[in-house]
């Protein structure tokens, strides 16, 4: 069994490889895409950016950068990723970077693949209260796991003093309290990255660097800054 586990992680991480992590320049450029759709979203929610067109138009607009934002989830995930597993595995980004400075990865696309990736997971969950969902999800999982490993007896005597359904609530509602409170402090600095990075004038110098350092390390091999 443990031989098939391996045998389909070498498998995933051979397809993801060839898909995504070899090309973490072309990842970059479709960050840099992203960003400028964020320009113009927030623009045009800010009143910023006004396209041309009726009202109803506009609105059609707003929805459909909304709905690409929203699809940044997923993308940003696979960016995520393609960060990690070039810089654990020592990936080049290009074949053009790979003829002019070798087989490694490069420390500048991988971090601003790091940071992309976060950035576009994120964005798409500014409105939900994420910290309070994952902290219910925690504290139903910890109520349910202690309602399953404790044995029969045991709640049979303590349903004699107390009734079980009351200590496994309370067990939930602290852990959902702690985990909530401890998510939403580790969240903050990252959201504000987020909202920082999409905010139009910056998202547009994000958008700028991104497609400029993609293209140069994806066409060219080069790269704006040699780290290491």
């Amino acid at each position: 069994m443990l031989t098939i586990l391996q045998d389909e992680t070498n498998k995933f991480l051979t397809g993801f490889v060839n898909l995504f992590a070899d090309s973490a320049a072309i990842m970059l450029v479709i960050c840099g895409l992203m960003a400028l759709v964020w320009f113009f979203y927030e623009g045009v929610r800010r009143g910023w950016v006004k396209p041309k067109g009726e009202e109803w138009e506009r609105d059609k607009v707003s929805r459909a950068l909304k709905v690409i934002i929203g699809l940044g989830i997923i993308l940003g995930v696979i960016t995520l990723l393609t960060g990690i597993v070039t810089m654990v595995m020592n990936i080049r980004p290009s074949l053009a970077y790979e003829r002019l400075y070798g087989s490694h990865f490069d420390w500048l696309t991988s971090i601003s693949l790091l940071v992309m990736g976060v950035a576009m997971f994120l964005k798409p969950l500014e409105d939900l209260p994420l910290a309070a969902l994952i902290g219910l999800a925690v504290g139903a999982a910890a109520a349910l796991l202690v309602a399953l490993i404790l044995p029969q007896d045991f709640i049979a005597t303590m349903n004699g003093f107390i009734n079980m359904k009351w200590i496994l609530f309370a067990l939930f509602a602290i852990v959902a309290t702690i985990v909530g409170v401890a998510i939403k402090f580790w969240l903050s600095s990252i959201e504000a990255i987020s909202k920082f990075i999409s905010w139009p004038p910056m998202a547009l110098i994000t958008a700028a660097f991104c497609l400029v350092q993609g293209f140069m390390v994806w066409i060219g091999g080069h790269t704006l800054i040699m780290i290491g």
